[in-house]
């Protein structure tokens, strides 16, 4: 049996109460395989919540309640009065409170557990085919077969989903794809952790979590889509940035908890910009167009050689009808006549080409983030602090050598989180995606002179650090009922 997610995959929610008040905190999933006396496959996932939130040590998790795949639409706590029908492994009994294990019972509660634990639910059945037939399966071969069972303990039509029918992959000749071997792991070594992972360091020091407000700033590991071992048609299914960092999430270095400072702000862009068509254009996409369609159904080579005249010949008519046309022979003459000597000859006789100018969407931009800490530490400890800040974000920025020194591994990225009394999510501040740090710029002499302290240490330290998000804003990660400000 093997479990899969955790305290590291927590997702926040608030729960209405009969009352009419809320329940805030995060929840999070773990996820147990197990194979029945008949050699079938099975989960059982478990919901828990953190009341504490995750800024504070662990205490008291709640246990509420699980689904057993077998009977999906089924949330079984030991207040339905089940005996022993829903455990965490260790016999905890749910303790959850009753809005709780309500909204986990309903349609919407059961959906929301499947949410968060379908990609680590999908993960744990990879590695159960992997370790099957001794091994022998492809991470493409072993991925079709789990997304298939998946498909199945979730109520879903496996045949629908491209890939996963057996009779078709067995009709299919076998073929050899590309994989990343050789390269070194991405996991961060002792050595390149930005400090301790367990350790937190907040400046300044006499501002309590529960009093103050904070930008906690997490070093985190960098999650690349294609892993060592896996061909390019795994990036077809590959996760979001933000579902990738959510499902696994591996902390490289100390938390830092910095002040609120002035300019906390955000800039939302898509990249639109305008193009142009003309009549001529539409002419010659069409015939291009015609000829790619001909090329693309020849079947033998004798089949694109036709394919190829035909489009030729196609192209030659559609050119000669254009000129002998009364209406259009001296205009396109002038206009290609133009072209030609590099000048427009049909704006000189008062006409021009219509260009169909329209803004079009090019795509979606990133968002960049930049703080400026100004630092001044009020007594030795307090330096101390602020140098150790310094220096884990110095690090987890800098690249990574391998011994070989002929690749580089990829520098940590950062979880940002605006904190209200420092332990819970700023309802009123923008959420951000994992981020690469992208400049760290440290000005020793800020007040235009050089000054120390009897041990060294400088007076003050301004910190200017610029991040770049990982992955664009979406429409889906904007949701319109949530309690917060979102992303």
């Amino acid at each position: 049996m093997a479990q899969y997610g955790g305290q590291n995959n927590r997702f926040p929610l608030t729960i209405n109460n009969i009352d009419g008040s809320e329940e805030k905190g995060e929840f999070y999933t773990i996820t147990s395989t197990k194979v029945d006396l008949y050699g079938n496959k099975y989960t059982i996932t478990s919901i828990y919540q953190d009341p504490w939130g995750p800024d504070l040590p662990f205490r008291g998790q709640r246990f509420i309640g699980s689904i057993d795949s077998r009977t999906p639409n089924e949330f079984v706590t030991q207040k339905s009065g089940a005996v022993n029908a829903s455990s965490d492994g260790i016999g905890n009994a749910a303790y959850g409170t009753d809005s709780q294990v309500a909204y986990f019972s309903s349609p919407i509660g059961m959906k929301q557990i499947r949410l968060m634990s379908e990609g680590v639910t999908k993960e744990a059945l990879v590695d159960y085919y992997m370790s099957k037939e001794g091994g022998n399966l492809s991470a493409l071969e072993a991925g079709n077969k789990a997304r298939k069972q998946w498909a199945i303990i979730n109520g879903k039509d496996p045949t629908s989903i491209q890939d996963l029918n057996d009779s078709s992959d067995k009709a299919r000749p076998p073929q050899k794809y590309f994989r990343l071997t050789g390269l070194p792991k991405q996991e961060t070594q002792r050595d390149e952790m930005a400090g301790k992972p367990g350790q937190t360091l907040i400046y300044p020091q006499d501002h309590a979590q529960g009093d103050f407000d904070f930008i906690k700033i997490v070093p985190i590991e960098y999650i690349p889509m294609l892993q060592a071992g896996q061909d390019f048609n795994a990036m077809r299914d590959a996760l979001s940035v933000k579902q990738r960092y959510l499902r696994k999430e591996r902390v490289v270095g100390s938390t830092m908890f910095l002040p609120m400072v002035p300019g906390i702000s955000e800039s939302n862009a898509t990249d639109w910009g305008g193009d142009t068509i003309n009549p001529i254009q539409i002419a010659a996409g069409q015939i291009a167009a015609n000829a790619i369609t001909t090329f693309g159904e020849a079947k033998d080579f004798g089949g694109i050689g036709k394919g190829i005249s035909e489009a030729a010949t196609s192209m030659v008519d559609a050119g000669q009808a254009m000129i002998n046309n009364p209406t259009t022979k001296a205009f396109i003459t002038a206009y290609f006549a133009g072209k030609a000597v590099g000048t427009n000859l049909t704006a000189r006789a008062g006409i021009v080409v219509n260009p169909n100018l329209e803004v079009l969407f090019n795509g979606p931009k990133l968002r960049t983030f930049q703080y400026n800490f100004k630092f001044t530490p009020r007594d030795d400890r307090e330096a101390k602090t602020v140098k150790t800040i310094i220096k884990v974000f110095k690090k987890a920025m800098a690249p990574k050598r391998r011994k070989a020194q002929i690749f580089l591994n990829v520098p940590s990225v950062f979880k940002i989180k605006y904190l209200m009394r420092g332990q819970v999510e700023h309802p009123f501040l923008n959420k951000i995606k994992p981020c690469a740090m992208t400049s760290f710029n440290i000005d020793y002499t800020p007040e235009g002179s050089y000054m120390t302290y009897g041990d060294g240490s400088m007076t003050s330290y301004v910190v200017n650090m610029n991040f770049a998000e990982l992955e664009p804003i979406y429409n889906n990660d904007v949701q319109i009922d949530s309690d917060d400000m979102g992303y």
